[in-house]
């Protein structure tokens, strides 16, 4: 089938409504990961799966506090029945409870009943927030994160930890309440306390109320900890050409109810996508062959990934599926398709516009349920804080891809479906199955594919070449020259899926050159002058928990200089480090991927860091 001739089909098979119907059931499930919500979610997502006649069989993983995946530590299983925390002087009245609002219990809270005074540590992650604080017997009222504060309060035999949102988390609600996880290893067990999270309003009254004199408070939690397991379910769906290759579609299912847009909206089109597909492969039309994964988020993953290595050479891209529902009528914001770094080469970057242009003009893209906006969207730069991570980093290195939106609802009680919109859950829908089955139609439409990547590399050139002005000659003309390189690799890795039958590599190559020189300036072309050639230790996403080993100047450094994207400026800095590569080219590489500057000394101070955290061979 050509590129139209599947998008005719998907256009008729996926369904908005329908998916919308997956998401109302999945926000159902308190989803924790690692805990009975979590675990009937998978049940009736295997459930739906199977009404396809797709079997979907599940992996389990330790789920105990204490086994380690890339240096990645599993959560402790975790179930709760009930909670809540009052205010019981100066005034009588309940600040939460979990049947109002199950994101109102931390996740892994102590269970137990304590009451005791109320003291306010601001954000609770420095040494001067406690300093001179009594925090034994009292609950602490803290705006931080939730693990960054343990660290401080940990062995102060603290009645609690009362969670508030900080500013930035309340410009979308003053009432919203956010979900946090506390994490506990199982040496920690112990020495965690219970938690609760309320609003920034509630928060500021209780601030009030202590200014005036002594506020007590009561909490219980109906909770407890085990040795539990973490359920990763898989539907593989069949093409008929081996040859083909895979291509992996993850979602996590995991995080309290309701939860609607992250992620129940990406799990549940992940139901749809797994029935899309298997009609194609039932009429004998899918010749790659689709693999769809639910997950809870990187704990499920790595450990998945760790053990399905093998598979995972056979995979040729990964999309991500992470808040992927969200309404432009109730929010607005665009669909963004977060890129792969510039790390994994990939033509894959060049389909996406070409392809949600098509969907974007079409009538029948709209569902009858949803909104009636046109689809709004942007090729955006490479994100982290997901799943994508995992299949990027080593040692599976896969160019992997992340669809969402920008949500101010994530992690709070207000991400409800009401917000989730049918007609963007067929947009994306669509571009996620046109993707999926690429490599199907690809052999079919060479010619097209190779026209969508020149246009990308010609744009990605222009872009450099606009980068280069800003920095010294000599600079400059290496940068140009380093976005070539990538757009050849980009162009390689379009050749080995379709083949040299219709469309010239060669003369593409031959192209890119003749744009480069184009767009050169007069600077003689120089090589790099540092001969250290970086090259990582550790394999797995870079974990959280690194910069505990940093000084309190590192980390705002890294905090400012390497921490943009959602953290995925040191994730590739990271991925970058293959040996390869000296310090000024990994810059140029960050350079091109984010759209600003990476001067060398600040590239090779965050190489010295992640020496230092063993992360890397400096």
């Amino acid at each position: 089938m050509t590129f139209e001739e599947t998008l005719h089909r998907l256009l008729d098979s996926v369904s908005g409504g329908r998916t919308k119907g997956y998401v109302e059931e999945l926000v159902r499930y308190h989803r924790i990961q690692a805990s009975p919500g979590y675990d009937e979610a998978i049940d009736a997502v295997r459930d739906a799966v199977g009404r396809f006649g797709i079997d979907a069989p599940t992996s389990s993983f330790p789920a105990d506090g204490a086994t380690e995946t890339y240096g990645w530590t599993a959560p402790i299983g975790w179930r709760i029945r009930d909670g809540g925390l009052r205010e019981t002087a100066p005034t009588e009245r309940t600040l939460c409870s979990f049947g109002e609002s199950p994101i109102s219990i931390l996740g892994q809270s102590a269970g137990g009943r304590a009451a005791g005074e109320l003291v306010h540590i601001g954000k609770g992650t420095t040494p001067e927030d406690i300093e001179g604080v009594e925090l034994s017997g009292r609950f602490a009222l803290a705006c931080g994160r939730p693990t960054e504060v343990l660290k401080r309060i940990r062995d102060r035999g603290i009645a609690g930890l009362v969670l508030y949102p900080d500013s930035e988390r309340t410009a979308a609600s003053y009432d919203l309440v956010q979900y946090a996880g506390l994490f506990p290893k199982a040496s920690e067990l112990e020495t965690t306390p219970m938690g609760f999270s309320i609003s920034r309003r509630e928060a500021d009254r209780l601030v009030e109320e202590l200014e005036k004199g002594p506020v007590r408070l009561e909490g219980e939690v109906d909770a407890d900890s085990f040795e539990g397991s973490m359920r990763v379910l898989e539907a593989e769906i069949a093409g008929d050409d081996p040859q083909s290759g895979e291509v992996l579609l993850v979602a996590h299912l995991c995080h309290p109810r309701p939860s609607a847009n992250d992620n129940a909206s990406g799990s549940g089109l992940l139901i749809e996508m797994a029935g899309a597909l298997s009609a194609l492969s039932h009429v004998g039309e899918l010749r790659n062959t689709v693999r769809c994964l639910w997950v809870p988020e990187f704990n499920g993953t790595i450990p998945w990934a760790a053990a399905n290595a093998e598979t995972l050479r056979l995979v040729r891209y990964v999309l991500n599926l992470d808040m992927v529902g969200q309404s432009p009528d109730r929010l607005g914001e665009p669909l963004r398709v977060f890129r792969a770094p510039n790390a994994r080469p990939t033509f894959l970057n060049a389909c996406f516009a070409p392809i949600l242009e098509r969907i974007a003009e079409d009538e029948r893209a709209f569902s009858s349920r949803g909104s009636r906006r046109p689809l709004h969207w942007m090729l955006d730069r490479p994100s982290g804080g997901s799943d994508h991570l995992v299949f990027q980093a080593a040692p599976h290195a896969l160019p992997a891809v992340m669809l969402g939106h920008d949500d101010p609802y994530w992690h709070t009680d207000l991400d409800t479906t009401d917000k989730v919109d049918p007609t963007r859950l067929k947009h994306v829908g669509l571009v996620t199955a046109a993707i999926a089955t690429l490599p199907t139609w690809a052999p079919e439409t060479p010619r097209l594919l190779g026209e969508w990547l020149f246009a990308f590399s010609g744009r990605a050139l222009t872009q450099a070449s606009a980068l280069a002005r800003r920095m010294e000659p000599a600079t400059g003309r290496r940068l140009l020259a380093v976005s070539r390189r990538i757009e050849a690799a980009r162009a390689v890795s379009l050749g080995r899926l379709i083949g040299e039958g219709g469309w010239d590599v060669e003369k593409h190559l031959e192209l890119l050159e003749a744009v480069e020189t184009t767009l050169a300036d007069s600077a003689p072309h120089q090589e790099a002058t540092t001969h250290s050639k970086p090259r990582r230790r550790l394999d797995g996403p870079v974990r959280f928990e690194i910069a505990d080993r940093w000084s309190d100047e590192d980390r705002a450094f890294v905090e400012e200089k390497l921490s943009g994207n959602h953290r995925a400026v040191i994730e590739s800095l990271v991925n970058l480090c293959d040996g390869t590569r000296d310090v000024d080219e990994i810059a140029l590489h960050l350079t091109l991927d984010f759209g600003r500057p990476f001067s060398r000394a600040d590239v090779e101070r965050g190489v010295e860091l992640l020496a230092e955290a063993e992360y890397l061979e400096a």
